[in-house]
Order: C-alpha cells, then sequence, then structure tokens
C-alpha cells in the first residue's frame, strides 16, 4: 500500500487503543458510581464528574448510557472499587 498508508494505519491503531483503554476504565468507573448513589447526575457528584471527563475524552454518549444501564442490569458482575 505504501509508506503512508503505513503512517497512518500506525497513528490510528494508536489512537484507537488509548481510546479502547480510557473508555473502559470510564465505563467501569461509571457503572461503580451508579450503584453507589443512582443514576441522577444531579445528586450524584462523582456520577456528574465522570460524565464531564467522559466527555471531554470525547467518549460517545451511547457508551455512557450503556454503562449506567449495565449498572442496573442484574446479570452483570458486580464491580468494586480497590484502593
Amino acid at each position: 500500500m505504501g509508506r503512508a498508508f503505513e503512517y497512518r494505519k500506525a497513528t490510528k491503531m494508536k489512537r484507537w487503543g488509548n481510546m479502547a483503554r480510557v473508555f473502559t476504565k470510564l465505563g467501569k468507573q461509571i457503572t461503580i458510581a451508579v450503584r453507589e448513589a443512582g443514576s441522577d447526575p444531579n445528586g450524584n457528584p462523582r456520577l456528574r464528574m465522570l460524565m464531564q471527563q467522559a466527555k471531554k475524552e470525547n467518549m460517545p454518549k451511547d457508551n455512557v448510557e450503556r454503562a449506567i444501564k449495565k449498572a442496573f442490569s442484574k446479570d452483570e458482575g458486580n464491580y468494586k472499587e480497590i484502593n
């Protein structure tokens, strides 16, 4: 294909790999925050902060909504925050 194509491909793969890592981490944190204090960002300051961070990282709104729905799902595993 050529050197230019390979350079663009490597740049995209690096960016997409970073996005996948960040989006996964934010999704899990959103799920934990919703389980702890509810799905209303006005009453849940941690969720509000995480939603602002997700917006800053250009995380799609669908992914945020999916993480909130996952928190109320009965068949999903239980995430716990470990320090």
